[in-house]
């Protein structure tokens, strides 16, 4: 008997570690997918800014909302940074 409790113990102790490494994972994830957001989003700004028309199109489309001087990639890299915490996992897609 004192065996199986013995064993059960350590069962639960594998457990609850596994699970503080998920955890652990999980937190590092988002914080991975917020930085590479953050890139992403950055050299996206860059590229927009550097194409003909459509870098003039997007600064004067935030001028029109009151943006002063708009710089298009810190502002790409603020918006790939927020959508860094809203990715969706590949479990939940239907």
């Amino acid at each position: 008997m004192i065996s199986g409790i013995i064993k059960a113990a350590g069962v639960g102790v594998v457990a609850a570690i596994s699970g503080l490494v998920v955890a652990a994972l999980g937190i590092l994830a988002i914080f991975f997918f917020a930085i590479f957001g953050a890139l992403i989003g950055a050299f996206s700004g860059w590229l927009v800014s550097m194409a003909p028309y459509l870098g003039n199109w997007v600064v004067e489309g935030f001028r029109m909302f009151g943006v002063q001087n708009p710089n298009l990639v810190p502002i790409g890299a603020a918006l790939g940074f927020v959508a860094g915490f809203f990715k969706q996992s590949g479990f939940n897609q239907k």
